[in-house]
């Protein structure tokens, strides 16, 4: 398929772009414990709408909230702007209106997390759920920003009839993908709260049945993460073979290069005991397999071209 960049598609994959920051520097956030720099204010910072003189975790968390209400505000004139240059039914005008929905949602769930003080050294089972459930949100953001994206770039509108093996293949994939992304938040929050001094030490205290649960827990994301792995390779060859379109090759191909690369990532990120530089490089490819999965179901299960009707090679009898 030929992706057709006009000013509308060339904003959409921007808008996309700046929300990926968004989320790294969030990741950083709470990498860095910088998530009461605001105190339990919403959206005052605490209780200004300026802070001043701010400190370090002030500066990070604020600089956050900053760049999240920017979103927000790109993210606005998206759905303003596809209402306008698409016509009624378009696809890219749904996906431009999901993806306001569910930025809103973002934002009432990072809203959420500060005015309930999930935040810190906060280490409770309801912080970890609401990580879990922030994730999610994310990553079904970062799908309908990706399809606005698509479609407003010339693909073709999804059809659900008469894909089969296809569509539970697919579904099966993105779900697993959100099951892995969650295990990795609960793993990345045990790693900011309970860091390790050693390798040894961290593989011996998920294993221990004294440990807090966040850390039991850590050691079942690098399993998921490569069987789901595996799971998506051969899933996404399935798909291609059914629809062998340049861009699907494409995309499959993109699918299997990124997930090695998110699980190298992983394995140095775990040896080196979870540095903020690279926990934010394994959450970026995390989030580009994810939009590489997402778009390759929007390739395969692609409403057909309808071909131009024939003429009809015999003269009409009279």
């Amino acid at each position: 398929m030929g992706m057709k960049l006009d000013r509308l598609a060339g904003y959409a994959w921007g808008v996309l772009t700046l929300n990926l920051g968004v989320i790294l520097w969030g990741a950083y956030v709470r990498a860095t414990g910088s998530g009461a720099g605001c105190g339990s204010h919403w959206p005052l910072c605490n209780g200004e709408v300026l802070p001043r003189s701010p400190g370090l975790e002030t500066f990070i968390e604020f600089t956050h909230r900053a760049s999240s209400g920017l979103a927000l505000l790109a993210v606005i004139v998206l759905f303003l702007w596809a209402r306008r240059a698409r016509p009624a039914g378009h696809p890219a005008r749904t996906a431009a209106a999901l993806s306001l929905v569910f930025i809103v949602v973002e934002a009432l769930l990072g809203a959420g997390l500060v005015l309930f003080e999930l935040v810190a050294e906060n280490d409770s089972s309801l912080r970890a759920f609401s990580m879990v459930a922030h994730l999610v949100n994310t990553f079904i953001l970062v799908a309908v920003l990706a399809l606005t994206a698509w479609f407003a770039s010339g693909g073709r509108p999804i059809t659900i009839r008469g894909q089969g093996n296809t569509l539970l293949l697919l579904g099966g994939a993105l779900l697993a993908l959100l099951v892995v992304g969650g295990t990795g938040a609960i793993a990345a929050l045990g790693d900011t709260l309970f860091p390790s001094e050693s390798l040894g030490q961290g593989l011996r205290n998920s294993f221990s049945s004294e440990a807090h649960p966040l850390i039991q827990l850590r050691k079942y994301h690098p399993l998921l993460a490569i069987l789901v792995g595996l799971y998506v390779a051969v899933a996404a060859r399935y798909v291609h073979r059914r629809t062998p379109s340049l861009a699907a090759r494409r995309l499959r191909d993109a699918v299997g290069a990124l997930y090695l690369a998110q699980l190298l990532a992983g394995t140095v990120n775990m040896v080196l005991l979870a540095p903020v530089t690279l926990q934010m490089v394994h959450l970026l490819l995390a989030d580009l397999v994810w939009i590489a999965v997402v778009l390759l179901a929007a390739e395969v299960t692609a409403r057909p071209v309808t071909a131009p009707a024939r003429p009809d090679p015999l003269p009409a009898i009279r």
